[in-house]
């Protein structure tokens, strides 16, 4: 039985939590993490921040126009990574449409509209980094398919794994040019 990952429960749990949704017990953790742990435990909120807006986008809970106003109220949400959350989830959704239009080649029967929301969004988000190239392919599918282990359905982090896994090769070119 693997150990469980205290960056990734602190990212999950315990960092730049939406209002209403901090877990106090996570804090401990984060005191507890090295540097470079607490550094990927702020990336992984950071990414996990931005699906949950993308998610309150989309259900028309949060205008986009709003996302100032929401960020405003994260606890902990410093310049930078305000600067960067919002620049994510900006950045997806106004490429949802490029987004949506790749996902329903790869995956004729189940365009967007028939996909649960919180998988919809979690795709927009990695399709988004994955073709800014920033981050490394492989830590944006790994970090996707967690979202989605985390807040979708039993079957939606190979659905997520699958896809992303597709839109990677196609950014990486044949086999021959890696």
């Amino acid at each position: 039985m693997t150990q469980p990952d205290p960056a990734r429960i602190a990212g999950f749990d315990a960092l730049l939590q939406l209002p209403g949704t901090a877990d106090s017990a996570g804090l401990a953790i984060v005191e507890a993490l090295s540097p470079v742990e607490r550094d990927r435990a702020f990336n992984i909120a950071a990414r996990r921040l931005a699906f949950q807006l993308l998610f309150e986008i989309d259900a028309g809970a949060t205008p986009p126009d709003a996302l100032e106003q929401r960020l405003a109220r994260v606890e902990g949400l410093g310049p930078v990574l305000h600067e960067r959350v919002l620049a994510m989830v900006r950045g997806s959704y106004d490429a949802r449409a490029a987004a949506d239009a790749e996902f329903v080649q790869l995956a004729p029967d189940w365009p967007t509209h028939r996909q649960p929301a919180v998988d919809r969004a979690i795709l927009r988000l990695a399709h988004h980094e994955l073709t800014l190239g920033q981050t490394p392919g492989a830590v944006v599918v790994n970090e996707a398919v967690e979202l989605a282990r985390h807040y979708s359905t039993e079957k939606s982090p190979s659905f997520v794994n699958a896809l992303l896994d597709r839109v990677l090769k196609r950014l990486s070119g044949p086999a021959e040019a890696r």
